[in-house]
């Protein structure tokens, strides 16, 4: 864009589902856009890597100084720093991003990422720059609460849509890494924010993602609550569902105690359409010590990246389940018909931009 004074543009993406993002243009080159982001208007936030393939449209939005925001820092677009000050040079014809002159930018990146419904994010720290040429970008996941796993996480650099840098939510998220690590969280699972040892008497219990061989454990723990178990084949096809997750809560000796799922529901199967909590069990050897609660907790930390609204639907002469979803933050939705049986289901929801439910 030309003129006397740089204007913002709004960068939208080809995926629809993606949301478009304001900034003026730094340097752009033949796979890559350098955005510095503005967010409410005029505000600095940061800057964005785009990939350019993904580019549908830039849109001017209007001249710096006749937005109507608070203005933090200055225009035109400032270049990307390190955290010497030194301009940071990156090659934006090329298709594979330096991680290590990126890593000298700021301590957590943000990874956009395609996903099979759209976008996903996850955050981490940059490893593994001796393989930076290789197919994968290697980091490791910084969880919600600042603790970094130990275990590295592969990324498809195909997949990678953008990258944030130095936004004020990863700068808030880098102080929380300062506090909450002077090691890597140990972990020797890949997961997102679901990491946390939780101690139950002399006995420390882990959550984590269930994989394939927590199959038998989980069967095992219905039948001895006297469940049918679920097949085998259900567990792990929802284990391999992206839009799925599934933890277990394990003992010392990897001994499946508990476990839960949440997953997306279409509006084929369910009204309203979205993420929705389906199912907790706790054997009965390890019940009121808090599993359920740090179960569920993990799985919201999990859902916050994904959706603004999550759903729970129990029946409603379930009153256990119905306290258990309101003291993590869910209310109940009413009905638009009274209800027909006593044992309808009620429908709950946990509205992540309701500040009181974060």
């Amino acid at each position: 864009m030309t003129g006397s004074e740089p204007r913002i543009l709004s960068i939208h993406f080809k995926d629809n589902r993606i949301d478009a993002i304001d900034g003026g243009i730094v340097d752009e080159g033949s796979k890559w856009i350098l955005l510095a982001a503005v967010r409410g208007g005029a505000r600095r936030n940061g800057h964005v890597l785009i990939r350019r393939k993904h580019v549908r449209k830039m849109v001017p939005v209007g001249k710096f100084t006749n937005l109507a925001a608070t203005v933090v820092g200055s225009w035109p677009p400032a270049p990307l720093v390190d955290a010497d000050g030194n301009s940071v040079d990156l090659d934006l014809d090329h298709g594979h991003l330096d991680l290590a002159e990126l890593s000298r930018t700021a301590p957590v990146l943000g990874f956009h990422y395609e996903r099979r419904k759209g976008e996903g994010l996850v955050d981490g720290v940059p490893v593994d720059f001796e393989n930076d040429d290789d197919a994968a970008l290697c980091f490791r996941i910084v969880t919600d609460d600042g603790r970094v796993h130990s275990s590295v996480t592969e990324l498809k650099r195909s997949a990678l849509i953008a990258l944030e840098i130095g936004s004020s939510r990863l700068v808030k998220l880098a102080a929380k890494m300062n506090e909450a690590n002077s090691e890597p969280a140990a972990s020797t699972v890949e997961i997102i924010s679901a990491s946390k040892a939780v101690p139950v008497k002399s006995t420390p219990f882990l959550i984590r993602l269930a994989n394939f061989k927590d199959v038998p454990g989980i069967q095992a723990l219905h039948q001895r609550g006297g469940f049918a178990p679920p097949s085998p084949r259900f567990l792990e096809r929802v284990m391999a569902d992206e839009n799925s997750m599934v933890i277990v809560a394990v003992d010392l000796e990897d001994h499946v105690v508990a476990w839960a799922k949440t997953n997306y529901i279409p509006a084929s199967v369910a009204e309203p359409a979205g993420y929705y909590l389906t199912g907790v069990r706790v054997d009965d050897q390890h019940r009121r010590i808090g599993l359920a609660r740090e179960m569920a907790a993990a799985r919201l930390a999990w859902l916050r990246r994904r959706t603004d609204t999550v759903y729970a639907s129990v029946p409603a002469p379930n009153q256990p389940a119905r306290r258990y979803l309101s003291a993590v933050g869910f209310t109940e939705i009413p009905r638009a018909t009274p209800r027909t049986s006593p044992t309808d289901s009620v429908l709950l929801e946990l509205d992540f931009t309701d500040e009181a439910a974060l």
